[in-house]
């Protein structure tokens, strides 16, 4: 069959929403960002078959199989992006909206999500993405969180480590409220039943604690403005959203470096969410403003009206000042680049879909806060692609586009190290091998 049949084919085929899993599919003469390096490079074909990539190389030396699914054009071809701190809605908000938000995520080339929040439900969606039975990321999944109402005493957070790991989740999520008794005694029997715990840190507990216990992530840059504030920061514990904020002017920054390679070398992985702060205390992000922002119109309107509530609580609250917070955020950035920069492993997530973060829509402005603070687009796309294939033990089959690795793909009509955020110029995406052009999707 000539390239030009093979083309139309593809034409044909897109008017269907869902691909066959296990259909052979190839791009082909495209520009490919492999992230093997930071190089694009032009006419190339990548060949998938059965969720797996089978052959990548020049356009002139491939061989296309007979009846497959051929996509070419003047397309950008690169590996499928993570959502490290998702949300999966819980089946109380109705089956509808659970399969929207799956397909928010999909939508602006999200093909792996770690949900932070999970409950029974979560594991059989993970196992019908899975399996291929919904239109969904591949999920990971928390249990239901461990905090200061959940685990009261050493033996109940015992017993709640022991449950998760018998229903199978794939972590623990931690929120604040644990005293240091109860989370010595989770961080011990994680470690006896092989379970990864992150999340929060408690204020009992403490970043150094929490680092010596090696949890998995830290998420949200927690108890880092803390430990950089010294004898300040023995406070009462403000609202969960803060963060620090009301420690910005006690902060010793020359104790970020320290912080950095502190984390460094107890090998804890960080997923800042920089953007749910400077969502919540930016001046420059005005309600109006964020109401504009892509993906905001698709979410349900009771949650975008608690979104635009909780915004104008917080900022008019005596607590808050715009100086302080700009400063706030800027220690932020310098935190995150003194991560990258000492080798700490960070990890893209935005904790969608929370405070004027829709699913999917936000990784996008997560990778763009990156490239703010510091990090190369390269060094940025790393943390939602190869870091995450580092993090989750599968450096040889998740994270960039290569023989033998999973066919998680995004397709773009721009370059996507030239053009963060590129949400908008997604032309489709594959998870598993199965493909979805992005109208499919919306």
């Amino acid at each position: 069959m000539k390239i030009a049949q093979l083309f139309l084919l593809t034409i044909i085929c897109s008017l269907f929403a869902v691909q066959v899993h296990g259909q052979t599919v190839v791009f082909h003469d495209v520009y490919l960002l492999t992230m093997e390096n930071n190089r694009v490079a032009a006419n190339q074909t990548v060949i998938v078959n059965n969720g797996v990539i089978n052959w990548v190389g020049p356009a002139s030396e491939a061989e296309i199989p007979r009846g497959a699914e051929v996509i070419s054009g003047d397309y950008y071809l690169m590996p499928g992006l993570a959502e490290m701190h998702a949300h999966i809605p819980s089946e109380r908000q109705g089956e509808e909206y659970v399969s929207q938000v799956l397909k928010m995520y999909l939508s602006q080339g999200i093909t792996t999500i770690r949900g932070m929040l999970g409950e029974p439900s979560h594991l059989e969606l993970r196992e019908r993405a899975a399996n291929g039975e919904i239109i969904s990321p591949r999920i990971f999944t928390s249990g239901p969180s461990f905090n200061g109402n959940s685990a009261t005493s050493p033996g109940q957070a015992r017993r709640m480590v022991q449950d998760q790991k018998a229903a199978g989740y794939d972590l623990l999520k931690l929120h604040p409220g644990l005293s240091r008794e109860v989370f010595d005694a989770m961080a011990d029997e994680a470690k006896n039943q092989g379970m990864e715990f992150a999340g929060h840190i408690s204020y009992d507990v403490g970043l150094e604690r929490t680092l010596e216990a090696e949890q998995g992530t830290i998420d949200h840059l927690d108890r880092y403005m803390e430990f950089m504030a010294g004898e300040a920061a023995n406070r009462p514990d403000p609202n969960i959203i803060y963060f620090g904020y009301d420690l910005t002017p006690h902060v010793d920054e020359t104790l970020i470096d320290e912080a950095a390679n502190r984390t460094l070398e107890a090998g804890v992985w960080n997923v800042p969410t920089n953007t749910l702060l400077e969502n919540v205390f930016n001046p420059e992000n005005s309600v109006e403003k964020m109401m504009e922002w892509p993906g905001v119109d698709r979410m349900p309107e009771n949650v975008v009206n608690g979104w635009q509530n909780y915004i104008r609580n917080i900022r008019s609250s005596d607590a808050y000042d715009a100086e302080q917070a700009l400063e706030f955020l800027e220690i932020r950035k310098k935190l995150t680049l003194a991560l990258h920069e000492a080798g700490a492993g960070l990890l893209l997530g935005a904790d969608a879909p929370q405070i004027f973060n829709p699913p999917g829509y936000s990784a996008h402005r997560e990778l763009e806060l990156l490239v703010e603070s510091g990090l190369s687009p390269y060094e940025a796309l790393k943390t939602g692609t190869v870091n995450v294939g580092d993090y989750l033990g599968e450096p040889e089959r998740t994270g960039k586009v290569a023989t033998r690795y999973r066919a998680d793909l995004i397709l773009l009509s721009v370059n996507p190290l030239e053009s963060i955020p590129f949400g908008e110029s997604i032309e489709g995406v594959m998870v598993d091998g199965t493909w979805y052009w992005s109208g499919d999707l919306d």
